[in-house]
This record gives structure tokens, C-alpha cells and sequence, in this order.
């Protein structure tokens, strides 16, 4: 199961029974992460050979992820591999770009975005409060 901000997890809802009744499907792939998971992707990367600038496009160093904060989602679906940026030619993507702002969630690493990280059409996070809470669990198999 994923976990996601306690103050997230009806947006997040609101906007799956959303894409539900508009016949898309959103699989989540991830949400919360830990300082010390982030930690771990990146040293199991690099552990793999490739050099830490290079890791450190793809995935932010530990402590500025919004992962994090408990409000970003990794999402996919049927129709394209997790986390590859063949997902912005699904019809799940044209319909988070539509949507997925009435429910207060944001790509943040656009093909324009001002970030160090390279373009994630998959990767959209609740912007409706900054505030901080605890994380709850998610069940995503239902999704």
C-alpha cells in the first residue's frame, strides 16, 4: 500500500472516482517516501554504475523531494510502462491535464519547468495546502 498526507488522501479519491465515471483508469505507483528511501534509490543507482549527476536528474537528493510531504503521486496506466514518459501520449495524461487541477493536483516537472529535474509527465502533486500532517495509508490495489 502507498501513503499519502492524511489531508490528501479525499482529493486524491475525489479525483480517481472522477476518472472513474469518465472511463479513465489512474494506477499509483507512488506517493510517500521517506528522506532515507530517497536515500537508498539513489545509492542503489549509483551502486549500478551511473554517475550521482546524472541520477540526481531523475530523482531529487534526499530532503527536496515532494514525495515527502506526502501530497505528490507517481501515477500510470494500462496502456504504457510505469514512470516512462510514453505516458503523456495516453489518454490518462489528456485527462489529468484537464482535470486533475479541479482537484488540486499539478505536473511539476513539465517539458518548460524551471527544475534540475528532467520532464515527468507521470509525476503530480496536491498543491490545495503546504501544510504538514501525518501520512496515512492508501489501499492502491483498489485503484
Amino acid at each position: 500500500p502507498q501513503r499519502l498526507a492524511e489531508h490528501v488522501i479525499p482529493h486524491w479519491q475525489a479525483m480517481l472516482a472522477h476518472a472513474r465515471r469518465d472511463g479513465i483508469s489512474l494506477q499509483l505507483v507512488s506517493a510517500f517516501r521517506s528522506v532515507e528511501y530517497q536515500a537508498g534509490l539513489i545509492a542503489q543507482k549509483c551502486q549500478q554504475g551511473r554517475r550521482l549527476e546524472d541520477v540526481l536528474t531523475v530523482n531529487a537528493a534526499p530532503g527536496y523531494s515532494e514525495h515527502h510531504s506526502g501530497r505528490a503521486v507517481d501515477v500510470s496506466c494500462k496502456a504504457c510502462e510505469p514512470l516512462c514518459e510514453t505516458f503523456e501520449n495516453t489518454a490518462t495524461f489528456a485527462w489529468l491535464q484537464r482535470e486533475a487541477g479541479t482537484h488540486g493536483f499539478h505536473l511539476s516537472y513539465g517539458r518548460n519547468t524551471p527544475s534540475a529535474l528532467v520532464y515527468e509527465p507521470w509525476h503530480w502533486a496536491w498543491q490545495g495546502s503546504a501544510q504538514g500532517a501525518a501520512c496515512e495509508t492508501v489501499d492502491s490495489s483498489v485503484y
